[in-house]
Order: C-alpha cells, then sequence, then structure tokens
C-alpha cells in the first residue's frame, strides 16, 4: 500500500441508514432471510474507498447512546423527533462490525457525552496537525465548519450520483462565507431541523448569508439589532438566547480532553482473506468478494 498520510474518517451510522431505506421498498434478503440491505451499500462504499481511493490510514466512528450527549442536556428537545432505529439496522450492526474485524479496520463508538460527530473532528483535527490529509466521509452538512486546506468532507456517490468532495472554494461559493467556519453561524441562525435545532425563527438561507456577510458572526449581529427594522428585528431580539443556544449545540468539538491520537491504530492492514470468505459467504455478497479479493490483491 502507499504511505502518503492520507486519512478517511467515516461517519457510520449516517451512511448504515442511507443504505437502509435506499431499499426501504424493495429490501435486499439472503436465502436464509437475513435484510442485508443496511450492511450491502455501506460494504460496497468501504471497498470502493479501499480500492480506488487508496487510504494510508482509515477509521469508522459510530454513535452510541444520544441520550447521554452534552448537547441533549443542554436542550432537552435535541433529537427528541428521531425515531427508533429500525430493527433491521440493529440487525446489521453485528455483521458491519465483523467485516471491520476481517478487514482489521479501527472503529470507535463515541462516549462519555461526546458524539460521533466530536470523535471526528477531534481526530480531524489532530491528524491534520500531523501532517495528514483528512477526508470526512458523511451526509451531514455539520462537517461542513471543520474544512480546511487540509480536511475536507466528501459525500459518497449515491443514487446514480458522483462523488463529491468539498474544500474551501466549494463552501466560498455556495454558502457565500469568508471562511467554513463561518457555516457555524449560518446554521445557528437558520437552526437545523433535522436535529430539532431551534436557531432563530423567520430566519432562512437568504437571510442568513445576508447576516454572515454583514456581521461575520451570530454574536455579532445579536449585537447589531440597531440596524435592522420590522418583524426580522423582533424575531431576533426575543430569541437571542436560543441562537446562542443554537451555535452551542452546532459546533463540533475538536478537542476532546481524554482523546490521543494513536496513528498506527489507523494504518490500512493487510486483511483476513478467510473471514472475510465466511463472513460475506454467510451474507451472500457473491460480487462483494471479488472486489475483497482485489483489494487483498493489493498487499
Amino acid at each position: 500500500m502507499n504511505n502518503n498520510k492520507k486519512l478517511f474518517l467515516i461517519d457510520a451510522y449516517p451512511l448504515i441508514y442511507q443504505s437502509y431505506y435506499a431499499y426501504k421498498h424493495n429490501p435486499l434478503f439472503t436465502s436464509k432471510g437475513l435484510n442485508t440491505s443496511p450492511i450491502i451499500n455501506f460494504t460496497y462504499l468501504l471497498m470502493n474507498i479501499l480500492n480506488h481511493e487508496k487510504p494510508s490510514h482509515i477509521a469508522i466512528i459510530f454513535d452510541d447512546n444520544q441520550e447521554t450527549s452534552f448537547r441533549k442536556k443542554e436542550y432537552e428537545k435535541y433529537k427528541a423527533h428521531r425515531k427508533k432505529t429500525p430493527e433491521a439496522i440493529c440487525m446489521a450492526i453485528p455483521y458491519i462490525i465483523n467485516i471491520l474485524k476481517t478487514f482489521q479496520i479501527s472503529f470507535c463508538y463515541a462516549n462519555n457525552g461526546y458524539e460521533a460527530d466530536d470523535f471526528i473532528g477531534t481526530i480531524a483535527r489532530k491528524a491534520e496537525n500531523k501532517g495528514y490529509i483528512v477526508y470526512i466521509i458523511t451526509l451531514d452538512k455539520d462537517f461542513f465548519q471543520l474544512i480546511t486546506e487540509n480536511v475536507k468532507v466528501y459525500i459518497p456517490p449515491f443514487k446514480g450520483n458522483t462523488k463529491k468532495i468539498w474544500g474551501i472554494e466549494e463552501i466560498q461559493k455556495k454558502f457565500g462565507v469568508n471562511h467554513p467556519k463561518q457555516v457555524i453561524d449560518l446554521w445557528s441562525m437558520m437552526g437545523d431541523p433535522s436535529d430539532n435545532i431551534p436557531g432563530l425563527p423567520g430566519i432562512g438561507i437568504k437571510n442568513a448569508i445576508k447576516f454572515v456577510q454583514k456581521y461575520g458572526t451570530i454574536e455579532k449581529l445579536l449585537n447589531s439589532t440597531h440596524d435592522l427594522n420590522g418583524k426580522i428585528k423582533e424575531n431576533i431580539e426575543k430569541n437571542k438566547n436560543l441562537g446562542l443556544l443554537s451555535k452551542k449545540l452546532i459546533t463540533i468539538v475538536t478537542n476532546i480532553p481524554f482523546f490521543s491520537f494513536h496513528e498506527e491504530k489507523f494504518y490500512v492492514k493487510k486483511p483476513n482473506l478467510h473471514s472475510i470468505k465466511k463472513i460475506f459467504g454467510e451474507l451472500e455478497f457473491i460480487r462483494l468478494l471479488k472486489k475483497a479479493h482485489e483489494y487483498y490483491s493489493k498487499f
């Protein structure tokens, strides 16, 4: 394998959910009745990353119990509308974990009040400081705030789309901000329905972009409401605390105090072909087994 310092961090659950819902109306089953829909797309993505992107290092990060998240303690309604995890996904997780083990790929669960986003953010910053180019594979736009010259967000191909890699220029062009960190202020003003984050009532994308371009941060906006008038002025002044709370909820932690980046744990290792044949055989992943052979032959 190559020795370039290229780290891929995979935000596991959004991609597993995507795999499940992609086949929700036409699920895939083995001959023994196991629903493999949540497993197959995730595994294809993993194989494509390993075969074509050729990372030197890789890690998969899972969320654990989000009820213990510090964000939930700050705001009880945080992610409160999320539905119970579908049974097929619960059944799939042990298989996905076993697949990662057979490929000798490092993985971890978020813990101690932090979420997967925070672990990914912390790993990304620590790796960047050690000279890595970092690619965060996710469907979550919150990660845009982490983008730098050496940290990219990698949106995987889905439903016939090609992959998209977001860097500084792409963020500037899309949102009209000076720096990706200002995405935090955009989301803080707009809110985020997917995570039940309130934002400032009545502020949509156009006004949020205008305010960030003019004031830079939500704090400066909140200190400049004398420039505003009408309903927008009233809404912002009445909901300053919601805006500041939203920023706290949206900001990804990049310095988890107890986490150390041991790069050797994330190094891409030779997979266990015998174990791969066994689990892929059980899951009836015939085409994926050919990809696994292709990958194994590179070592």
